[in-house]
């Protein structure tokens, strides 16, 4: 079964050889994650159409990436428990590297989808950066280095789009896939020489053959999977990620509609967004969580969001709207690194990769659902629509996250 109880923490001991520059390396495979998938966001589109793609089918590219990552996170994180985390995440950086390539070089429209495809599988390695953290670090810290982890991942949302956009040339639109394939296999050869294991193999065959482990669809279909608490995070996972991502999609078509926004002001949105987030994971996280708890931080974090959309929803002026964005990105930053903090905490050295990557899929079917919900509610209830179903859904998650789970924080010193 994915699941496990948690158990209690040993000890904390001096951190092994190399601690620092094996986080720093995690740290940047998840920025790059985030900034190969920002970069093509200015320049795919354009690049598309001059294959010959529809905007029906420039969007399904989108699709292609988060349908990738939906199948492939639990995949690539039961790998990872049973062959190390190390090669998975080789592994990844390399296929990155290769996605990116394919999409500099494509000529064709079915190269772009391939290209998207592989990126979205690769980028899938984020529930395995997660259970390398998560091995690394006492379980009283994780909070804290999940927090500073996500700072990459908001750091990523800022450079990504912008850096896209600066990279962008008439005379060679490749360029942006290019330097973005260069920074991957930077990261691949600092990988390589700073990124040691750190999954604890089972000890000697003394101790027998592993349990058989049943499959990934078995699981999903298993009742007690979904009582349990890390069936419950994966709900959660999946209903916070469909409501921000139909925020997301939906914004610079409301904003537009409400308050006549073009390009320009939504781009600074969304990198104010981005800037709240990474000084909520960078700085106030783990203070949240050492007073508060994973479990009271997270619902803090979903309140704060949900504040969020009830502004946008029913803002009158724009600088509801930048309230409102504060309020939605300040909630992400709390919600993000407590949520991997509590699938942590669930999870035993065997599974640690399997359940963040089931918690990672989730959210990746949040982020196909999202969408395609928002802009039903937006063609035929209105423009404010998706943000206020969104409020509704994150007040439904704090309910549940209130009503389901359970913390059990450590002892002092352990």
């Amino acid at each position: 079964m994915a699941t496990g109880p948690e158990i209690a923490s040993p000890p904390e001991s001096p951190p092994p050889p190399g601690h620092s520059r094996a986080l720093a390396t995690v740290w940047f495979t998840l920025f790059l994650d985030l900034v190969s998938f920002g970069i093509v966001i200015p320049v795919l589109p354009f690049y598309a159409k001059s294959t010959g793609a529809s905007e029906g089918l420039i969007a399904l590219l989108a699709t292609a990436y988060s349908a990738a990552q939906f199948v492939m996170s639990p995949v690539l994180g039961r790998l990872s428990d049973r062959h190390g985390r190390r090669p998975v995440m080789l592994i990844s950086i390399a296929g990155s590297t290769m996605a990116m390539l394919t999409l500099g070089f494509a000529q064709a429209l079915w190269m772009l989808f391939l290209s998207r495809t592989i990126s979205g599988v690769c980028n899938a390695n984020v529930s395995t950066a997660y259970a390398y953290v998560a091995d690394r670090v006492p379980p009283h810290q994780r909070a804290r280095y999940m927090g500073m982890m996500g700072t990459a991942v908001g750091l990523g949302f800022i450079v990504g789009p912008s850096l896209g956009g600066l990279l962008a040339r008439a005379d060679w639109p490749q360029f942006p896939f290019f330097v973005g394939a260069g920074l991957s296999l930077l990261n691949f050869l600092m990988a390589l020489v700073w990124l040691p294991e750190s999954h604890r193999q089972r000890a000697a065959a003394s101790a027998g053959p592993p349990p058989p482990r049943p499959s990934l669809l078995a699981v999903a279909r298993d009742r007690t999977f979904w009582r349990s608490q890390i069936g419950v995070m994966v709900t959660v996972y999946f209903a916070f990620f469909c409501a921000f991502a139909a925020m997301e999609a939906t914004f610079a078509l409301f904003t537009e509609a409400c308050f006549g926004w073009g390009e320009q002001q939504t781009g600074r949105f969304f990198a104010f967004v981005g800037t709240v987030i990474v000084l909520f994971q960078g700085f106030l996280v783990g203070r949240a969580v050492a007073r508060l708890g994973e479990r009271r931080t997270l619902a803090s974090g979903l309140m704060m969001s949900t504040t969020g959309f009830v502004l946008l929803c029913m803002s009158p002026s724009w600088l509801f709207v930048l309230f409102g964005g504060f309020f939605i990105a300040g909630g992400n930053g709390l919600i993000m690194p407590s949520m991997s903090a509590l699938v942590s905490r669930n999870s035993t050295s065997e599974n640690q990769g399997i359940n963040a990557g089931f918690t990672q899929s989730a959210g990746a079917l949040g982020r196909i659902a999202g969408p395609m919900i928002a802009g039903v509610l937006f063609e035929v209830v209105g423009p404010r629509a998706p943000m206020g179903s969104s409020a509704l859904l994150v007040v439904l998650v704090c309910v549940m996250v209130l009503a389901r789970v359970h913390e059990q924080r450590p002892e002092p010193g352990r």
